[in-house]
């Protein structure tokens, strides 16, 4: 049976952790391809280590820096640092406005993050100091990406996708798309950045210039941040109640696999290519990476709109809507 948590949905903030407070996750789906993997075994046993109830209601996923320190955003405007092994605050940096998307830490030990605000922010690790900010058109609901080489991919509610220079916030080129950009960029090997947005679009961009490289159209917006395959394959969800796999080079649809509602939940990729996402219409599926055969599906109570992360042992977890975080192993399935 799938190991099943309540937890309430909004005005605070609950952590698991087994072990050690030192298990990295720097960023949105953990790294720049977005495949949701962890190196860790999740847990077999739900053990809350402690609540923080600082704040106002928590939309975001938590960042964990390399000391184990969690970062994450507020209904209350403001970023906080606390300390993954007791929950205890370390700093708090105020914005103007709802933080909703997740910070990304990068390897010098600054944190960005986007607010309701219309900007992004650089924040030191350590101390919380502002480094900079960058004033976007709209609302930042985007978790920022960060390339191999430091620069800093975000979308806005203005409907454009920004490459930021991570070390001093300067605006190095912005593509606009036809619609406002809720999801994350996500970066392939060879720099290029793929971006889902509101005009049914899945953008190819390159990512030293922004200059579009190709476009597949979706019946509907693409809320979901792509996740790219070890072959550099782009797999995607559509508020059209399709799952997508595009050619990443050309665009192309390799298959499409139709779910019974809109797919908001950004894919997951397991180590044998097998592709996880959550859909609007209560499951959870596992497909063949290369053909989109279903492997198996998982019901749950409510939409899955969250995005899944896979355990070293390949167990899965995701939360639901109906206030749920599920562990779904082996024997679930």
């Amino acid at each position: 049976m799938a190991k099943i948590l309540r937890v309430p949905m909004f005005g605070m903030l609950i952590v698991l952790l087994v072990g050690c407070g030192t298990d990295q996750w720097p960023m949105f789906r953990n790294d720049r391809q977005h495949m949701g993997r962890s190196p860790f075994i999740g847990t077999k046993m739900l053990i809350k280590k402690w609540i923080s109830t600082k704040g106002d209601y928590v939309g975001c996923r938590p960042a964990i820096g390399p000391d184990g320190t969690v970062y994450v955003g507020s209904g209350d405007g403001k970023v906080y640092a606390l300390n993954g092994a007791t929950g205890t605050k370390k700093w708090v940096f105020a914005t103007g406005d709802t933080v909703w998307g997740s910070p990304a830490i990068d390897s010098n030990d600054t944190v960005y993050v986007g607010s309701y605000d219309h900007n992004v922010y650089a924040l030191n690790r350590a101390t919380g100091n502002q480094n900079w900010v960058f004033i976007t058109g709209y609302v930042v609901d985007s978790r920022p990406g960060i390339g191999s080489d430091g620069t800093v991919y975000v979308g806005s509610g203005d409907g454009k996708v920004y490459a930021l220079n991570g070390a001093t916030g300067t605006k190095k080129w912005v593509f606009a798309t036809g619609g406002p950009v809720w999801g994350s960029p996500v970066i392939s090997s060879d720099g290029t950045v793929y971006v889902g947005g509101h005009d049914h679009n899945v953008y190819a961009l390159d990512g030293a210039t922004g200059n579009q490289k190709w476009a597949f159209t979706t019946n509907g917006y693409v809320d979901s941040s792509p996740a790219i395959g070890t072959d550099n394959t782009i797999y995607v969800g559509s508020a059209d109640h399709n799952i997508y796999a595009l050619d990443g080079a050309t665009g192309h649809q390799k298959w499409a696999f139709k779910t019974g509602n809109g797919v908001w939940s950004c894919p997951a990729i397991g180590a044998d290519g097998t592709v996880y996402v959550g859909g609007g219409d209560h499951k959870v599926y596992a497909l063949a990476g290369d053909t989109g055969k279903q492997k198996w599906s998982f019901s749950t109570h409510s939409s899955v709109g969250s995005s899944l992360a896979i355990g070293a042992e390949t167990t899965l977890h995701a939360g639901g809507w109906d206030q749920k975080v599920y562990a779904i192993g082996q024997s679930s399935r």
